[in-house]
Order: C-alpha cells, then structure tokens, then sequence
C-alpha cells in the first residue's frame, strides 16, 4: 500500500462514489460516470494514476465517450480511514430514536419536570409548582401558594435553589465522614 495525500475535493469524490458520510460507514455503490468535460473528470484521472480509482467498462446505454470510474480496494481503505466520524447525538435526535409518548420535556427531565396544580380558595385561584421525583404522593420540592402562575414558578424556583444547596451541603458532609 503506497502512502499518498490526496486533495480534499478528491477525497469526496471517493466518498461520494461508495456512497459513504459520517453516518454512513459502509459502501453501497462502487461507480462514477463522467463524460468529456465534466467538472470531475481532472481529479478522476488523478485518482486513477494514483491507483485509488480504476477505469471500468462503460455500459452499452451510456454514450461510448463517457468514462465509467471505480474505487479500487486500496481507494476504499483510504475513503474510510479518512471518513470523518460522525457527529454526536444531540439530545433531541436520541428523543426521536427513543420508542415513547410522552413530550420532549418529560423525556429530557424524566420524573424532574415539574408540574403545576391549582385550587380556588375565596373565589379566586391560586397555583403552585413542585417535583414528584420518585412517586407522585411525596413531593421532593414544592413552592408556596401563590396568586399567579409566575409568582408560583418564582417560588418554586427559589424552593428548587434551597434544595439544591441542602442537598450539596448533605454530600459534602458524607464525604468528609468517609
């Protein structure tokens, strides 16, 4: 196998000719067809004197002038060890990959999302959040009752921060116990 340095353009015409991307790692076509004055055709050529591509037989529907290119075997190593790696999963691309019902929030948040419950008291509502972690009968952080759902959510919030901080105070604790 000689070591060669091929451009990039070339190299995504190997790439395009086994029909590989990033998240597409194996090849499901091995051809390239190019007529007299295609665009490709300078960089084709190359690749065949640098033995990644060869020259195949041009199908009998294809005008006798066109040039039918494939990928020799050392051109496919070299396509794949220079394929780049594909990129990582955003989190909403693994939520569609994932087999659930319920929305992007709960998803992302599991039993985290918090949830927002109302009474009348006096003729007038009121709102308060909280977060059932582990079951929906025990709460883990809940506000106060509040006139607004914005005061409820300011509540919450500032309910969430105090557990937050309990909660690093107890495992610092524990930490310098072991």
């Amino acid at each position: 196998m000689t070591q060669v340095s091929i451009p990039e353009q070339q190299l995504r015409l190997l790439h395009h000719t086994l029909g590989l991307r990033p998240d597409q790692r194996e090849s499901h076509r091995n051809h390239y067809l190019a007529g007299p004055g295609h665009y490709a055709m300078p960089d084709l050529e190359a690749l065949v004197k640098v033995e990644l591509m060869v020259v195949g037989r041009t199908p009998a529907f294809c005008d006798p002038t066109d040039v039918v290119f494939h990928v020799s075997e050392e051109g496919k190593r070299y396509a794949l060890q220079h394929l780049p790696l594909p990129p990582k999963k955003t989190k909403f691309a693994e939520y569609l990959d994932w087999d659930c019902c319920e929305s992007f929030g709960d998803w992302l948040l599991g039993g985290m999302k918090p949830k927002v419950e109302w009474r009348e008291s006096g003729g007038k509502f009121e709102y308060r959040m909280y977060r059932c972690r582990h079951s929906e009968q025990h709460s883990e952080v809940k506000g106060e009752w509040c006139r607004t759902q914005k005061d409820a959510k300011a509540s919450y919030k500032s309910a969430l921060r105090q557990h937050r901080q309990t909660m690093s105070q107890m495992r610092s604790a524990m930490q310098k116990a072991a």
